[in-house]
């Protein structure tokens, strides 16, 4: 969600691109080794790592740019690994702040302090705060370099039929339907998705109690890049707090509700505003704030039974949009 008189994807840090559909061609129905469903982080790396090892790919994505808000914004230090083994590691860390600290305050009271382990050895810091709109932006320039890599925006995938050793997957673009085969389909498409849906597969596991605001703010504040996790402070009692520093003055807080919080009213965005100078209180910050974003989130543990069905790998099955990103090998 935005303030209201902003548009959708009016960002105060990040302009936003407008991708095209593909235009009209017989050449998108020619048969391709791989189909990737979704061009998230998890998506884009897939289609990077296949190109290190020769192998085409198409990436199929129903949106028309990059995700909104913040979303995913730690990158544990495997992840840098990966993003250097497939030619991407520059930009992330020019742009990453890199981190090994949490601090745990309770009642405004500092009770913990923990470092990660890191040392002079290691190449990469434990962990990196970035906005997910650059994770994907430095992830996609590299996408549009490569030539084993066709990527089609605002392309939907509405059936897979799988008959015998055919697969062909059923799509949709502003301009035309057509009909892809594909060896392997890899499905990335996250929380929500398509291919997840089309096979009929459900997430088992537990939903907990824990309901959050999480917010993005832009602000000139001079505290370090650690996490800072809040216990019953003054403007959230019996809640829990977290507040990370990100690149470009932008500040993740996320803020649990309580039982008796009515999700339709805290999500009103002068609800949200009065809440986050309440945090800000609590951290001693009295100077100018400006809202970026917000959206709500609850914690669950859910996966599925498996993750391969005949030629399809389900990749990415994130039910929450949460703070910690993690692209295993």
């Amino acid at each position: 969600m935005r303030p209201f008189g902003r548009g959708e994807l009016d960002s105060l840090y990040f302009k936003y691109p407008l991708f095209s559909a593909p235009k009209v061609s017989a050449n998108k129905a020619t048969p391709v080794d791989v189909t990737i469903v979704g061009a998230g982080p998890i998506g884009l790396t897939a289609a990077l790592t296949l190109a290190r090892y020769g192998i085409r790919s198409v990436i199929l994505e129903a949106k028309n740019t990059f995700n909104d808000g913040s979303r995913a914004i730690c990158i544990a230090r495997q992840s840098f690994h990966i993003f250097e083994s497939i030619g991407v590691i520059e930009p992330f860390l020019k742009k990453a702040l890199g981190w090994s600290k949490g601090r745990s305050f309770y009642r405004g009271k500092q009770i913990l302090e923990f470092n990660m382990p890191d040392n002079d050895n290691q190449k990469y810091r434990p962990m990196y705060n970035l906005e997910q709109q650059f994770i994907e932006k430095f992830l996609h320039d590299a996408v549009k370099k490569n030539p084993l890599i066709d990527m089609r925006w605002q392309s939907k995938v509405e059936e897979i039929n799988i008959e015998n050793d055919i697969k062909k997957l059923s799509i949709t673009d502003v301009n035309e339907s057509y009909s892809l085969e594909s060896k392997w389909i890899l499905a990335a498409d996250g929380a929500n998705s398509t291919i997840r849906n089309l096979l009929k597969l459900r997430l088992n596991g537990q939903n907990l109690e824990g309901r959050y605001i999480i917010a993005d703010i832009h602000m000139k504040h001079d505290y370090p890049t650690v996490r800072r996790a809040l216990f019953d402070p003054d403007s959230r009692r019996n809640g829990t707090v977290l507040i990370h520093k990100q690149p470009a003055d932008i500040w993740r807080i996320d803020y649990q509700l309580n039982e008796k919080e009515d999700l339709s009213i805290a999500t009103k965005e002068n609800v949200v505003r009065e809440c986050i100078t309440g945090v800000l209180k609590d951290i001693g910050h009295t100077g100018p704030w400006d809202l970026e974003w917000w959206s709500t989130y609850s914690a669950n543990t859910l996966a599925l039974d498996n993750y391969r069905y005949g030629p399809i790998f389900l990749l990415e099955i994130a039910p929450i949009s949460y703070l910690y990103l993690e692209l295993e090998d």
